[in-house]
């Protein structure tokens, strides 16, 4: 692969991260737990590929999911998209969310 097909690694920001929803931590296999695997689709993940979705607790057991940069924009998006439903100021006016725009702003850093 030459650096003009490479992605530059995605930093999420941390306010963003509890956002993102995680599949739960008990029925994934101990490689996407600790993340050695894509936590959502399974895919083998590099050094220099894999998304970090920051260290996390789950009943006592800290765990740090990473993922592929599809599945990744993929959860973003999901996030931003679930997100009016659950902010006061996205009834009003999504476009005055932060929030919102952030989640937005990291879908297209994350499809180039």
């Amino acid at each position: 692969m030459t650096a003009a097909h490479t992605h530059p690694l995605v930093d999420i920001p941390a306010e963003l991260l509890p956002l993102i929803l995680l599949p739960p931590l008990e029925g994934l296999p101990d490689a996407r737990a600790r993340g050695a695997e894509c936590v959502w689709g399974g895919e083998p993940l590099s050094a220099a590929a894999a998304i970090d979705l920051g260290e996390r607790e789950t009943g006592g057991v800290r765990w740090w999911p990473r993922a592929c940069r599809p599945c990744t924009r993929l959860a973003v998006r999901a996030a931003r998209n679930a997100h009016p439903g659950q902010c006061e100021q996205c009834v009003d006016d999504t476009a005055l969310c932060e929030t919102r725009r952030a989640l937005h702003a990291l879908v297209l850093e994350l499809r180039r």
